[in-house]
């Protein structure tokens, strides 16, 4: 066994959660949404798993400045000062290399040593002690064997909305660790089919492994300028110096963690993951993960459905509003306070043309 090492999580919580509007909006992330076990927030979710691997307070929410106050008091499992604002959004690999920063500025010494594992704070995961093995396995192989590891889904449908992980070799044994050979973006229907077929593609689910030597180690390879800025910005939040920080963060390229590191990176593998997994990125995600009725229908709050087949329902707005469906089928309605979505089930990941267009004519109703 390897000499123990402090471990940290991180949790990605930056989006605001656009697919999911109207529910979702700028002071009402996804994330802080009530969609998780008994009424819980999804955040609130991923940091009670993690609580049986990583305690509370070596675990850190990464999120915009935009929501640092919402989320510090809503109520975490947390310490508040564990809720971090990146200075500027600069997708996964800004978060990330912010989080690895904050943590060498604010720790010291113990985190160069340490092993960090990533979340996203939006995944429903069912089984929490399979969770737990799969996790403790991952960050056990990292802080023996070295290198970057990635938690691989076993496909069970060809989904178009997730990124995929092509592995070197089929998976035999449920325990395997393999190397990875390729990360593919979404793929169109026939590519996810075939994918699905091969036996040696995995829904990319976000969520890595790695010690922060070895992070490091391979970013100055994969990335070099987000590496000089990682040791520029400890030294700048050691002496709180917030226009440098600022300043250096916005000089980041826009891009995610795969493109930067994990597509170049020398050293990647995959452990495959036993429990249920799902990434509420959608309407439609969360439609498969809730009870139906016969007619297929899913509703949240109170409605009226006369043959009415395989809709989603919402109506946040209780008794004080009457939602009505009538010889429809294949629709998400939902209803808020201020505002309507009727859609097409099948266009679930076009929502963010309608907060585009919000945007664009500065509607109050983001």
């Amino acid at each position: 066994m390897a000499e123990e090492r402090k471990r940290y999580a991180i949790i990605l919580a930056g989006g605001v959660g656009e697919r999911f509007w109207p529910l979702s909006r700028t002071t009402r992330p996804k994330q802080l949404l009530p969609l998780g076990e008994g009424g819980n927030s999804l955040l609130a979710d991923a940091i009670d798993r993690l609580n049986m691997v990583i305690p509370p307070e070596d675990t850190y929410v990464v999120t915009g400045r935009s929501l640092l106050e919402t989320i510090r008091y809503s109520g975490l499992a947390v310490p508040r000062e564990n809720v971090i604002a990146e200075p500027a959004k600069r997708n996964t690999a800004g978060a990330l290399v912010w989080a690895a920063a904050w943590l060498l500025a604010t720790r010291g010494e113990e985190a160069l040593d340490a092993s960090l594992s990533v979340f996203p704070a939006d995944h429903q995961i069912d089984s929490t002690d399979a969770f737990k093995t799969d996790v403790t396995r991952a960050l056990e192989h990292v802080e023996e064997e070295g290198g970057l590891m990635v938690m691989g889904v076993p496909p069970t449908r060809p989904a178009t909305g997730y990124g995929y992980i092509e592995v070197a070799e089929a998976i035999e044994e449920e325990d395997s660790v393999v190397p990875v050979s390729a990360f593919h973006e979404k793929p169109d229907a026939e590519t996810a089919q075939e994918y699905v077929d091969s036996g040696r593609h995995f829904w990319n689910s976000g969520m890595f492994f790695w010690t922060i030597s070895d992070f490091l180690l391979e970013l100055e390879k994969a990335s070099p300028a987000h590496f000089e800025t990682a040791g520029q910005l400890v030294e700048a939040i050691s002496t709180g110096d917030e226009v440098e920080i600022r300043t250096l963060f916005e000089q980041l390229e826009d891009i995610s963690i795969d493109y930067a590191l994990m597509e170049k990176a020398s050293e990647v593998s995959m452990i495959p993951a036993s429990f249920r997994w799902d990434d509420l990125g959608a309407w439609d995600a969360l439609m498969r993960t809730l009870e139906s009725d016969d007619e297929g229908n899913v509703t949240l709050g109170p409605s009226i459905r006369i043959d009415t087949r395989d809709c989603m329902v919402l109506n946040d707005e209780g008794e004080h509003a009457t939602v009505a469906l009538l010889g429809v089928e294949g629709l998400t309605v939902v209803m808020t306070g201020d505002a309507v979505l009727v859609m097409r089930s099948d266009r679930a990941q076009d929502v963010r043309d309608v907060v585009k267009q919000l945007k664009e004519r500065g509607s109050p109703h983001l």
